[in-house]
């Protein structure tokens, strides 16, 4: 299982989603958290670290690519269209 301690200190978690036509796992923004506004604001983060280089991040997306890859390649969608826009 991913570890999300870094994650949390960061503002954003891997969450089992039990049931969600979304898929089993999830990146979320910690709802608590000031850093990050949203979901997609957790995605960007995560994605733009994994870019810049940062295995924990890589490992991140690793997790969601092989437990929840609708996840994954939604994320990875959103940000490169965002990123293109």
């Amino acid at each position: 299982m991913f570890d999300n301690n870094r994650a949390f200190d960061e503002g954003w978690g891997i969450f089992e989603c039990h049931g969600s036509q979304n898929g089993p796992w999830q990146l979320q923004k910690l709802d608590e958290s000031p850093r990050l506004r949203n979901d997609l604001e957790a995605w960007r983060l995560v994605v733009d670290y994994a870019n810049a280089g940062s295995d924990y991040h890589v490992k991140a997306l690793q997790f969601l690519a092989e437990h929840n890859p609708l996840e994954h390649n939604c994320i990875m969608d959103t940000i490169m269209r965002r990123a293109v826009a």
